[in-house]
């Protein structure tokens, strides 16, 4: 594991903006899950692999793109590292907080629009899409935050 941590970022992964970028890998699982919660049935189920395939794709990317900062055993990681692990893990929570927050709203939405019409915002086998997207979306919140954060170590030690 020290061995690929060691090893030197793609030139993509290097700039700290398009690590931003691949920060918001959360947000488009999420989107793309409320899609296929909306569409259910076959178009969602469609959609749902591709949440899932986003899913494993963007932690991978996004931990590589950290050196596998959220995996490292401690005895691995310098102080600065823990730091910024721990700092990442703190900003991960208010985020699934919100991601909670979400489903609470949008299940008050379903259910008033149920009231109003004869079906509800998520017909079949959408909250089953949408609680996945939501599972997926969590799994990847820790990594994006390190991600967002993230600073390469620096070398201007003198000698």
């Amino acid at each position: 594991m020290q061995h690929q941590r060691q090893r030197p970022l793609p030139g993509w992964l290097a700039a700290p903006g398009r690590r931003r970028v691949l920060a918001l890998v959360p947000a488009v699982i999420f989107a793309v899950g409320v899609v296929a919660a909306v569409l259910a049935d076959t178009p969602g189920l469609i959609l749902m692999m591709l949440v899932a395939v986003l899913g494993m794709a963007g932690v991978l990317v996004m931990r590589r793109a950290t050196q596998m900062l959220d995996t490292a055993p401690e005895g691995l990681l310098d102080e600065r590292e823990i730091s910024q692990r721990d700092r990442g893990y703190r900003d991960a929570f208010p985020l699934t907080l919100a991601l909670l927050f979400v489903l609470w709203m949008l299940s008050i939405a379903d259910g008033f629009v149920a009231k109003i019409g004869t079906t509800g915002l998520f017909d079949g086998d959408g909250w089953i899409y949408l609680t996945l997207a939501s599972f997926f979306t969590a799994l990847t919140l820790p990594a994006a935050a390190l991600t967002w954060r993230w600073q390469a170590p620096q070398d201007d030690q003198d000698d």
